[in-house]
């Protein structure tokens, strides 16, 4: 579903704010760069997520320290009003609300409405941005503005005639807006497969992507008319049959899904989770469908902190991000993939995780360690037995660990 997010800079003058329609399924950590793109943040600086559940003050970030969220726990769906703190020593704090459900038909995300400039991400703040407007202003009606403030502001903007800079200060160009908004959409997908590309073992995939591109007219059209490629499902069959070709194919592209759907889907009603013990039935169907690796409740506080159940007044529940797996998706994995990174990283450790995806697929010297987490490996069909004492990673098990390879590689 689309649903159209409003975006407001507090405290400016005029006022600075978007409309961008987006899909509900999208991530905050998506969202914040759609955010940057849509105000002219360079995305250099750190940003966090600030909301409120009832007194509790909740944040969300990239790298979240004691007592945060991870960004990606929570999806545009899930959001409710926020403070988008860009660079947190400076004053540049969002508002961010979703408006409702859009009955838009049409690619995403797309620019609905740009209201007052491009942000000045030098000034530190809307202050002074209101501040040279003034001045611009004075001089652009020939009266004698205070020097000081002028000479400042020359220092952060580019000399230009004092119609155009008062200009520059009061309205953006909303096709500069939407264009912006359309790079990076763009690259949230197409930098993620390059990079997976190259830090393949096997020789030229980075190459052989690209050729595999290059004979598909009708992708091609997809990259050049579509500002979010990544979502059309068309872009998602090729890019997910290319790897399994390359990669080697067996047969085995569903088992991974429907393990994860499998488990998730006895969660979408809310299931009871007291004092960290299911009911002993679905328990018992998930250490089945595990191959009993682990005790239940291990394996639920794992997809919890992976964002796909959360825990809240004694049951546990599905979030909007396990809908793309349970209704088995068509993009499902890459919808997941980081929710599936983030739960394997709270099992593991992060480190470890990340030890075992370029053991795997990057090429890298094996983990010692290793052997302890085979089993886990195993029971998510991530590596199958292929005969007698060997194992191999399966079909959808090498484009799962090549995403997070390609995360890892691209922070």
């Amino acid at each position: 579903m689309t649903v159209s997010v409003l975006v407001i800079v507090e405290g400016t003058s005029p006022e600075i704010s978007r409309c961008v329609n987006v899909e509900e399924t999208m991530r905050l950590g998506e969202l914040a760069q759609i955010v940057d793109a849509a105000l002219g943040f360079t995305g250099a600086a750190t940003h966090l997520f600030v909301g409120q559940e009832g007194s509790q003050r909740e944040v969300y970030a990239e790298s979240p320290g004691p007592g945060e969220h991870h960004e990606d726990e929570l999806t545009v769906a899930e959001m409710r009003p926020m403070t988008y703190v860009y660079d947190p020593a400076a004053n540049w704090n969002i508002h961010v609300e979703v408006l409702g459900p859009s009955h838009l038909e049409g690619p995403t995300p797309m620019l609905v409405d740009a209201a007052g400039p491009d942000v000045i991400e030098a000034c530190s703040g809307p202050e002074l941005m209101t501040t040279f407007r003034d001045q611009a202003r004075l001089l652009a009606a020939g009266i004698e503005p205070d020097v000081e403030t002028i000479t400042l502001m020359f220092s952060y903007l580019p000399v230009m005639p004092p119609e155009r800079m008062l200009d520059r200060l009061t309205q953006a160009d909303p096709v500069a807006v939407a264009t912006r908004i359309g790079n990076v959409a763009e690259e949230m997908f197409f930098d993620e497969v390059a990079a997976a590309g190259e830090e393949n073992d096997g020789p030229g995939l980075a190459q052989h992507f690209d050729d595999f591109i290059n004979s598909r007219p009708d992708l091609l059209e997809i990259i050049d008319m579509d500002p979010h490629p990544e979502r059309n499902p068309a872009m998602i069959n090729a890019v997910t049959e290319f790897f399994n070709d390359v990669l080697g194919g067996g047969g085995e592209v569903a088992d991974l899904l429907d393990i994860v759907a499998g488990v998730l889907s006895l969660f979408v009603d809310g299931t009871p989770y007291a004092d960290g013990a299911l009911p002993a039935e679905d328990a018992q169907r998930i250490e089945e469908m595990l191959g009993g690796v682990a005790p239940a409740a291990t394996v639920v506080d794992m997809l919890v902190a992976g964002g796909l159940l959360k825990k809240r007044g004694g049951t546990v529940s599905t979030t909007k991000a396990a809908d793309a797996a349970v209704n088995m998706h068509p993009d499902a994995l890459v919808r997941i993939e980081g929710n599936l990174r983030r739960a394997f990283e709270w099992l593991m450790g992060a480190d470890r995780w990340r030890s075992i995806v370029e053991w795997l697929v990057g090429g890298q010297p094996i983990d010692p360690a290793v052997h302890e987490w085979l089993p886990w490996l195993e029971a998510f069909a991530i590596m199958r037995e292929a005969e007698p004492n060997k194992v191999r990673v399966t079909d959808e098990g090498t484009f799962l660990l090549h995403l997070h390879l390609s995360h890892y590689h691209t922070r």
